[in-house]
């Protein structure tokens, strides 16, 4: 189906502890090649810009190879609707900018925004081992970066807010600059002058991982939009 997220696993899944890699880069690849997600262990952030990207915490970006594994990526294909120019945007009124060229309560979205942004906070994670820590302690570990004048992409998505059990309600966005050299989780970002690009998905195909630990997991969490809201920010 055209306009279509493809997602394997859920935000619930990754929050509840599975941070297994399930599903190879080479079949994520098959569904698009613009989109993001975790590596294996948590050991980094991933950016699908045409290539898979990883930045995690100590080690300069890196291209993916097809045999690696993620527990958990978002991949499209990006055909935007519409491509405008915009002022004065940052992460708090990134929602005003986007609805003021459609309705998006109710419906996904493929974001990207392009330019040299004025200021960007990013975060990537280290490498976990076995048995894990809960994601907040992950994260609580994490690198934070606040980065000026740097030059580069976010690339995300939005979801309405009662899917926020399947992904993270809102925008979920990564970077990574022009010399893919530097790229992470978004936190925060600002810019005087941007490109906004956008493509409205009508369609959301699942794809859950198979593996003993997953379909034994319990995934039932009270506190799990507390638990998203501390490690997205």
């Amino acid at each position: 189906m055209k306009k279509a997220i493809v997602q394997f696993s859920t935000i619930n899944a990754l929050m509840a502890g599975l941070f297994d890699g399930v599903f190879s880069v080479g079949e994520a690849k098959k569904y698009g090649d613009f989109g993001l997600g975790c590596s294996h262990a948590l050991a980094g952030e991933v950016i699908v810009d045409h290539d898979f990207l990883e930045a995690d915490g100590d080690k300069a970006v890196k291209v993916m190879g097809d045999n690696e594994v993620l527990p958990f990526v978002q991949v499209t294909t990006f055909q935007p609707d519409k491509v405008v120019d915009i002022t004065d945007v940052c992460k708090s009124n990134l929602y005003a900018h986007l609805a003021h060229y459609l309705p998006l309560d109710n419906v996904f979205v493929a974001v990207r925004i392009s330019g040299q942004f004025d200021e960007l906070k990013i975060r990537r994670p280290f490498a976990q081992h076995k048995p894990y820590p809960s994601v907040v302690k992950v994260f609580e570990q994490q690198v934070v970066d606040t980065v000026e004048k740097v030059t580069g992409t976010l690339i995300g998505f939005w979801t309405p807010e009662f899917f926020k059990e399947l992904s993270v309600a809102g925008f979920h966005l990564h970077f990574i600059d022009t010399t893919r050299k530097l790229g992470g989780h978004v936190i925060d970002f600002s810019a005087s002058n941007a490109e906004l690009a956008y493509e409205c998905k009508q369609s959301v195909q699942i794809a859950l991982p198979e593996s003993e630990e997953y379909l034994r997991k319990n995934l039932k969490m009270d506190d799990l939009n507390k638990v998203i809201k501390q490690v997205e920010n």
